[in-house]
């Protein structure tokens, strides 16, 4: 089986607080979603480390970097994982631990065909690097 992934929501929100929600999705049981985010404060500190709540999942960070660190408006980027055999509908909750963002942007993609086993999509992400 092919591994294919297919769009399920993106957006912005540039309201300038420390939450930011997602449009509601509908993820499907078993197939791996792929939650990135991209944040930037307006402040000279390193964006929070965001986490994600929503749609019954554990969403496991994969991957976090920041980058324009030397700028007065730092970014970030978060890549999450979640998995589930009965994922329900709503929206994604992303939360930067009361640290307000000038801006927050996110994509969330579904993928079929992928290594079902491990926990909350842990045994279809073989390994990740930085650098």
């Amino acid at each position: 089986m092919a591994v294919a992934c297919s769009s399920l929501t993106a957006g912005i929100d540039a309201d300038g607080n420390s939450t930011a929600t997602t449009a509601s999705i509908t993820p499907g049981a078993n197939r791996l979603i792929l939650l990135s985010v991209t944040s930037r404060t307006g402040i000279t500190a390193n964006p929070n480390e965001p986490t994600a709540s929503g749609n019954g999942l554990t969403w496991v960070v994969i991957a976090s970097i920041v980058w324009d660190s030397d700028s007065s408006s730092r970014k970030r980027t978060t890549l999450f994982r979640a998995m589930g055999s009965s994922p329900t509908s709503g929206a994604i909750t992303i939360s930067f631990g009361g640290q307000n963002q000038t801006n927050v942007i996110w994509g969330v993609d579904e993928c079929t065909g992928i290594d079902t086993s491990g926990t909350n999509g842990s045994g279809a992400v073989v390994q990740s690097a930085t650098g």
